[in-house]
């Protein structure tokens, strides 16, 4: 499993499969990544919250990979896990 920084989301295209799908873009020290998600796919619902609440800079985790026509791309049936900032951990700790 993986943990990568988050970039963004991008636009949404239409699918010949119904609905929209979109990527998702992730980095590490070394590389980018990416994902492609289909707003009618069961996996989808895994994704919610990175969609909805992930900023850039934002990690991460619980990501696997595969390789995908020769390149290394997040699998879009992960579990993504959206970690909590420094600042979210140093205010728990202090602020409790």
């Amino acid at each position: 499993m993986k943990t990568l920084e988050f970039v963004k989301v991008g636009k949404p295209y239409v699918s010949k499969h119904g609905g929209n799908w979109f990527h998702i873009y992730f980095k590490d020290e070394n590389k980018s990544y990416r994902t492609a998600l289909f707003e009618n796919m069961r996996n989808f619902n895994n994704w919610n919250v990175i969609v909805n609440l992930a900023e850039r800079g934002d990690l991460v985790g619980n990501l696997r990979t595969k390789i995908y026509k020769g390149k290394e791309i997040v699998d879009a049936d992960s579990w993504p896990k959206l970690m909590p900032s420094t600042k979210e951990i140093e205010d728990s700790i202090y602020n409790d």
